[in-house]
């Protein structure tokens, strides 16, 4: 979407919003930016979390300078401090602008009064230039209170050189099937095993379980999201799967992270992972051969139930009395030549019609790194929102950790994440 943001300085709206309980609409209700160009702040700052797109986001900036006048001061966080740190800033009044976060933190922060709507301070061709899916993730009460961001798509990823070394005729299709073959794979000796996964890292955990847990026909929460969906026999079988497969993992688990665990592939040391193709760009930029690399179907559970499992990443934008020049900064990053090229660089599947329209690397279907993780959208479920989502992830990844290092069995594991879940819901 390339968007003309001299025709919004020309005009200057006088549209007074009431935020995001003003208004019933499912659209956006579009911005003003003349006025909020002379009269807001003559900077805006906004942050990202470890690098992601800063060259991009450096050449956007001094373009979106030029035609409004303002400049946008760019901060880069670490991923594992930025929660702590945009809480305390947010205590003290002394937040960022925008920023780039996780979908977890929308209700929390909408509940604390640190975010502004976004919907109401962009235009209604952007609000309608993302999926379905994307707008849901980020719908908190009806409306979209955050951009969506970076969207990866993960699924099951294995090594075809390692299966056929190990006489597996075929890639399995089931949690079962891939269990019953990890043994064949499972060679400590020569330094060859058949998964890589996480068991430690709060968030990390969470991510590399929950495709079991999903397909074995549990959840994070129940339906209406007033207690856990997980302390079940569907739950604690999708536990006891995860606590099987660890065995023929790469036993680093304990201190991986989601980056350590996707080297365990790219490396050649794991026959199989779950993620996107993130590993996959990092070879192709390095000039590396991943011709043994397979992009396979999502794993069944016992029902049949498959899901890959959708990450999107937000952008915030933050109430400092800036939201009308913040807004316009936002849409004007969100174009297929600035955050669209970063999805291309890194292989994240894009949630713009724009950016498939405005770039063809994205509907080529020899392209590796969108073509197959893309058509696993529709089967994509997303962690849910949730206001004590910290809580209850953090709840959940501790469960899994003490029964993969033996401290509780599956089903002790998921009766104390159960308690703890349904009494952080409750409160």
């Amino acid at each position: 979407m390339k968007k003309v943001f001299a025709i919004f300085l020309a005009f200057a709206m006088a549209l007074s919003l009431a935020g995001c309980g003003g208004s019933d609409s499912g659209t956006s209700t579009g911005s003003g930016t003349g006025d909020a160009a002379a009269e807001g702040a003559g900077s805006i700052t906004y942050v990202t979390l470890g690098d992601t797109g800063m060259e991009q986001l450096k050449e956007a900036a001094a373009a979106f300078q030029e035609q409004t006048g303002v400049e946008v001061k760019l901060e880069s966080w670490s991923y594992t401090d930025a929660y702590q740190k945009i809480i305390t800033l947010a205590e003290g009044g002394n937040m960022p602008d925008a920023m780039y976060g996780f979908s977890g933190w929308t209700p929390e922060f909408k509940e604390a009064g640190y975010i502004a709507c976004a919907e109401d301070y962009i235009s209604e061709e952007l609000y309608n230039d993302f999926s379905e899916t994307a707008r849901t993730v980020c719908n908190v009460d009806g409306k979209m209170w955050a951009l969506p961001s970076y969207m990866s798509v993960r699924t099951i990823l294995f090594n075809q050189d390692m299966l056929d070394a190990a006489g597996v005729e075929s890639i399995p299709t089931t949690w079962e099937e891939f269990l019953e073959i990890a043994p064949k794979l499972y060679d400590p000796s020569n330094a060859k095993y058949a998964y890589s996964l996480v068991a430690g890292h709060a968030k990390n955990t969470v991510d590399c379980f929950l495709p079991i847990l999903w397909a074995y026909g549990a959840d994070v929460v129940n339906e209406d999201g007033t207690a856990n969906g997980f302390n079940n026999p569907e739950g604690v079988a999708a536990l006891q799967m995860y606590v099987d497969l660890a065995q023929y993992s790469v036993p680093d688990y304990g201190e991986a992270t989601i980056n350590e665990m996707q080297s365990n592939w790219t490396n050649q040391v794991a026959a199989a992972c779950f993620h996107n193709a993130q590993g996959m760009a990092a070879m192709r930029d390095a000039g590396q051969n991943f011709d043994w690399a397979v992009v396979a179907d999502p794993l069944a559970g016992p029902g049949g139930e498959k899901y890959s499992l959708g990450i999107m990443d937000i952008d915030l934008m933050f109430a400092t009395g800036n939201e009308e020049i913040t807004g316009q900064w936002l849409e004007f990053w969100h174009q297929a030549q600035y955050q669209g090229k970063v999805f291309e660089i890194a292989g994240w599947v894009p949630n713009q019609a724009s950016y498939y329209e405005e770039n063809p690397a994205f509907t080529d279907p020899e392209n590796i790194m969108v073509a197959p993780f893309a058509e696993y959208e529709p089967i994509a479920k997303f962690k849910p929102t949730l206001i004590c989502w910290e809580e209850v992830q953090k709840y959940l990844a501790d469960a899994v950790t003490k029964a993969v290092m033996g401290e509780l069995t599956a089903q002790e594991a998921m009766e104390l994440a159960g308690g703890q879940v349904d009494e952080a819901l409750a409160g």
